[in-house]
C-alpha cells in the first residue's frame, strides 16, 4: 500500500501502544518508555524503539518538554495531535495544554518519572498487577458520576491470598501545608472505590509529618518509604496511621496484621 509523502502509517501493536504510553505516564524518559514496552513484550529492539520515537516526533505526536531529567535524559509528553489520535481509539485525554513549561510544571515533571519508576518496579515483579493511571481517574471523577474521591496518582489492583485487593497510591515527594492533608482526610470519608490508601515516601522525615496528619481518617492510610518499595513492592514495612505501629503491606490488605518496630523505617 501507497501512503502520501509526509504521512505516517501507525501500526497498533507498537505505535499506539507507545502513544498511550506516553499520554499515560504523562512525563516519562526515554529509557523508562523502552522499558514500559519491554516489560510489556511489545518491544524487543531498542534501536528498533528509538527510530520510532523519533518518527513520532518529528511528526509531531509526541513531543518534548523543555527540562531534563535528574539522569541528563530527554523528557518527552503527548503532543495535541497524538492526544487527538487517542481520543479516537477511547483512550483517556483530559489534560491542559502547554504541560512542563512553566516552574511549577517542572516540578510535577521529576513526580511523574519518580511515579514511572514505582510502577516499573511493580511490573517488573507482579506483572499481572493491574496499574489504572491518573489520566482514566481523572476522566472517571470529571466525566462520570462513580468517580474517586480524590485524583490519586494510581489505583492498584492486586490478588492477595485469593482475594482481589485495590489499592489507591500517592507518591508524596515534597512535603505541604498541614491544611492541604487535612482536606484530604475529608475526602477520604467519602471513597467508595477503594479499601485503603499508600503513600510512598522518600525520607522517613516527611512520612513522619505526614503520616500523623492522617491519625482520624475513616479509610485505612499507610506510609512507606519509596527504596522499600523498590526492593519489596507489597512486602514492605509500613505505618498504619490510626494505630501508629509498623506492619507488612501485604499483611494488612489480606486482613492479616504483624505488628513490628517502628524502628525498622530508619534501618
Amino acid at each position: 500500500m501507497r501512503y502520501t509523502q509526509g504521512s505516517i502509517h501507525l501500526s497498533q501493536s507498537q505505535d499506539h501502544a507507545l502513544l498511550k504510553q506516553v499520554l499515560r505516564s504523562e512525563f516519562v524518559t526515554q529509557s523508562q518508555l523502552y522499558e514500559f514496552m519491554r516489560l510489556r513484550h511489545q518491544e524487543r529492539s531498542r534501536r528498533s524503539f528509538d527510530w520510532r520515537l523519533r518518527r513520532l516526533v518529528s511528526h509531531g505526536l509526541v513531543g518534548r518538554v523543555s527540562v531534563h531529567s535528574f539522569q541528563g535524559e530527554r523528557v518527552y509528553s503527548i503532543a495535541p495531535t497524538g492526544a487527538a489520535v487517542l481520543q479516537g481509539l477511547g483512550e483517556y485525554c483530559l489534560f491542559a495544554a502547554n504541560r512542563g513549561e512553566s516552574k511549577s510544571e517542572q516540578v510535577n515533571v521529576l513526580h511523574a518519572l519518580e511515579l514511572n519508576d514505582i510502577h516499573l518496579s511493580l511490573l517488573r515483579k507482579e506483572p499481572s498487577a493491574r496499574w489504572t493511571y491518573t489520566t482514566e481517574i481523572r476522566s472517571q471523577n470529571q466525566l462520570t458520576s462513580f468517580g474517586y474521591s480524590k485524583e490519586y496518582d494510581a489505583v492498584i489492583t492486586v490478588q492477595l491470598a485469593g482475594q482481589t485487593v485495590q489499592l489507591a497510591l500517592e507518591y508524596e515527594r515534597t512535603p505541604k501545608a498541614k491544611k492541604f492533608y487535612e482536606d484530604i482526610v475529608d475526602l477520604l470519608t467519602r471513597e467508595a472505590q477503594v479499601g485503603s490508601l499508600l503513600y510512598i515516601m522518600p525520607n522517613y522525615d516527611l512520612l513522619s509529618y505526614v503520616s500523623g496528619i492522617f491519625a482520624e481518617a475513616k479509610l485505612p492510610v499507610y506510609f512507606g518509604l519509596a527504596r522499600d518499595w523498590h526492593s519489596q513492592l507489597l512486602g514492605m514495612t509500613v505505618l498504619d496511621s490510626s494505630a501508629r505501629s509498623s506492619v507488612h503491606l501485604c499483611d494488612v490488605l489480606a486482613g492479616s496484621v504483624f505488628t513490628l518496630r517502628s524502628e525498622a523505617f530508619r534501618g
